[in-house]
Parts: structure tokens; C-alpha cells; sequence
């Protein structure tokens, strides 16, 4: 009797560690770029702050200390490789990118990669961003980056003018993209409703009567 009890604590035990990674599941890791590395001009990107919720939100909050507010000729894009793979989405050999979460001044931009190609029409639900205090943040659900679990990323900013244009850019260039894993339960894939299939209707014929009778 003393062993089955055991038995039981020990597989309850087991059950609560094999739930452990999915409760309360999320990831939060800071990337450093040095500050003061590009034209005085561009926005001068240096910490990227990268987290995620047990729902799959992804935050992004890039640090630019030289810049109070975003002006009309600022631009930060921030590319995503989805599948880490350099020879798919756009920029490949270079980037690899299948997304991008773009600022303008005070406009967010999404955008796919369509076959080579930037697509900025579609906009999804999560996708918003912000800027207070120095820091741009940037979200969206994994959902909307291909359901990635793991992908890599750069960020690129600058200052354009009708003469001169600045940029900066983190990591630096030459250097290997950042990586970051989203660590939250699998998602859940919703499957449409069976269609419930119609009565078929049989029709019983008694031995002495000409007409069958349909049973339903």
C-alpha cells in the first residue's frame, strides 16, 4: 500500500513538471548596442528590450536617448526573419526578412513579404507601437510572424532630408542578427465544425405489404 502511494505522488510530481515550462511560460532578454555609433543626425539606437507573454504578444522597446520624439524624417524599421533562414523573404542572402514593424514619424507600418516584395497594405489587430521617454515599442502576436517560436531580427533607423541621409543600425552591419525565442504554450489551432451529416431515412418493406414504409 505504501508503494502505490508513492507511485501516485511520484507521477503527480511528474505531471507538474512536465506542465512547468507552459505555466506562467515567457522570455525577456536585452540586447546592447553601443551608443554614439552612427552620424549625430540618425536616431542613435542602443538597448533592445525583447519580451513575451503567455499569449504570444511580442514586445519590442528600442532605446534612441537622442531623440525626445520621432520627427517627420525619422524612420525605424525593425525586420524580422521568421524562419532564421537568410535564402527566403526579402533582402535574401542579406536580411531574410518575412516581416517588418515600421515607424514613420507617427505612423506604424506593417509589413509582409509578398514574393520579393514589401506589402504594407494589410495591418493586423496586434500590431501597435509607441514612443515616450526615449524608447520606441513596437508589438505584435507571434500569430501575425508566422508563428514563430524562434526568429532572428535587426533594426535599422535613419534621418532622411531632401540633401543627406543618416542611419544606424543594431546590431551593427557585418555583425550576426540578434535571435530570440518566444517561450509560450503551443499555440492552438481552431478546427471549423464538423458539419452534422443528415438523418438518411430507410425504408422497411414488410413482406406482405407492396409499399415500403420510410423509418426515420
Amino acid at each position: 500500500m505504501r508503494y502505490s502511494r508513492w507511485v501516485v505522488v511520484f507521477a503527480a510530481a511528474a505531471c507538474l513538471l512536465l506542465l512547468a515550462p507552459f505555466a506562467g511560460a515567457s522570455n525577456n532578454s536585452l540586447f546592447a548596442d553601443a551608443a554614439a555609433d552612427a552620424p549625430a543626425a540618425a536616431p542613435d539606437l542602443t538597448d533592445v528590450q525583447v519580451s513575451n507573454d503567455d499569449t504570444g504578444n511580442v514586445a519590442f522597446r528600442i532605446s534612441i536617448p537622442n531623440r525626445s520624439e520621432l520627427g517627420d524624417t525619422d524612420l525605424v524599421a525593425l525586420l524580422i526573419d521568421a524562419d532564421a533562414k537568410l535564402g527566403t523573404g526579402c533582402g535574401r542572402g542579406v536580411l531574410g526578412a518575412e516581416y517588418a514593424l515600421d515607424v514613420l514619424a507617427d505612423r506604424l507600418l506593417f509589413g509582409r513579404c509578398v514574393r520579393g516584395q514589401w506589402d504594407f497594405t494589410k495591418r493586423p489587430g496586434s500590431f501597435g507601437g509607441s514612443f515616450a521617454a526615449g524608447t520606441l515599442t513596437l508589438k505584435a502576436n507571434r500569430r501575425d510572424l508566422g508563428a514563430a517560436t524562434h526568429f532572428t531580427f535587426r533594426v535599422g533607423a535613419a534621418s532622411t532630408t531632401s540633401s543627406d541621409a543618416a542611419y544606424d543600425f543594431a546590431p551593427d552591419t557585418g555583425m550576426a542578427a540578434w535571435s530570440y525565442q518566444v517561450i509560450a504554450p503551443p499555440l492552438v489551432v481552431k478546427k471549423p465544425p464538423l458539419k452534422a451529416k443528415r438523418a438518411v431515412k430507410k425504408k422497411h418493406c414488410k413482406p406482405h405489404v407492396r409499399r415500403c414504409i420510410k423509418r426515420r
